[in-house]
């Protein structure tokens, strides 16, 4: 926590009381909680900011394909409200960043809904695509719904047990929390991590040891936006409107010249922005320059397309993806849940 943060702690104290009491009513039954029916797979976190929830989705999606996956989100910073069905016209700004993510990557071969209320989305679901799996997108602590499997993320880091609820901390509820899960994965975690390193994790989750995982961040190739073509670039602008952008900042330096323009999470880009980016750009005018995005980034920039094709500025996307440890009991466990919930609805 830092020092600054000291101060809060007595607003910390009452907001978790409040998010405590919530939560207790749930558990008393005072606020009712729906269970999903089917197969579903929550991922989420108690923890403001990223620690990888949307790279894990598409991971379980990809896993489990054959057990015709469909995601559905909030569509945290969309324009639109209440239920929306991706379709091959949706925009970012219709359905959100994310979603619009997932829609693409899966070439629309996983269906995505977006709903503010998730049990709207999920009787939705249910009534087109009675046996999906319902993959929720940060709904942990949307406890209007139950879904069959729990997955609480947080990064290595920036650990649950070592963090204080909001706004001295980062949490949005009491450590508690984590009690409701069923796994736990340990993002961002730095490479040949140790056992040594994974044991305070394994002492301080309160869940089984077998039940808990590490994973860590893959970076893939640099995919040209809108047909732009590598070269050996001098200089890279590296723009993100994510929540942690530092860790994709340190991996590019490693190899280049970087600078960076940042914008908040889930930032819409205003022709101001664009404006921006190639004014930076235009620093560098005696040097090849490209500037380098992220894949979430690359959905809301899209809608800039024609202005960034204009301006002649290669574009390149950054992919990632996830590396779990012991992953195949990782895919045992959730391959198992979907069979063992399917032979119940059977």
């Amino acid at each position: 926590m830092y020092s600054w943060r000291i101060g809060l702690l007595p607003f910390s104290w009452l907001y978790g009381l409040v998010v405590s009491l919530r939560n207790w009513f749930y558990t008393l039954g005072v606020f009712k909680s729906r269970a999903i029916p089917g197969a579903s797979i929550c991922v989420g976190n108690i923890t403001v900011g990223g620690t990888g929830k949307s790279p894990l989705t598409a991971y379980i999606a990809e896993l489990l394909e054959k057990e015709n996956p469909v995601i559905l989100s909030r569509g945290y910073g969309r324009k639109t409200q209440g239920l929306y069905v991706a379709n091959p016209k949706s925009t970012a700004s219709e359905i959100g960043d994310e979603p619009m993510m997932y829609w693409l990557n899966f070439n629309h071969r996983v269906p995505v809904i977006v709903a503010e209320k998730r049990q709207l989305g999920i009787d939705w679901i249910r009534a087109h695509y009675p046996d999906a799996l319902i993959l929720l997108d940060d709904a942990f602590q949307h406890r209007a719904v139950k879904a069959g499997l729990n997955i609480l993320l947080m990064t290595y880091d920036r650990p649950v047990f070592r963090d204080f609820v909001f706004p001295a901390g980062n949490l949005r509820e009491p450590r508690s929390g984590m009690k409701r899960a069923d796994i736990a994965l340990i993002t961002k975690c730095p490479q040949q991590l140790s056992e040594k390193d994974k044991t305070p994790f394994r002492k301080k989750i309160p869940l089984k040891t077998e039940h808990i995982f590490f994973s860590e961040v893959i970076y893939g190739e640099l995919k040209g936006l809108f047909g732009a073509i590598w070269e050996s670039f001098d200089q890279l602008i590296l723009v993100t409107g994510i929540a942690q952008p530092e860790p994709l900042y340190r991996f590019l330096a490693e190899n280049h010249r970087v600078e960076a323009i940042t914008f908040p999470d889930h930032h819409s880009f205003t022709s101001e922005d664009i404006q921006q980016i190639q004014q930076k750009v235009a620093t560098f005018a005696n040097q090849r320059c490209a500037v380098v995005t992220t894949e979430k980034d690359a959905v809301r920039l899209a809608e800039w397309k024609d202005t960034i094709l204009a301006s002649e500025i290669p574009f390149f996307v950054q992919s990632i993806s996830v590396k779990i440890d012991r992953e195949e009991d990782f895919k045992a466990l959730l391959e198992n849940y979907v069979v063992r919930t399917n032979e119940r609805s059977c």
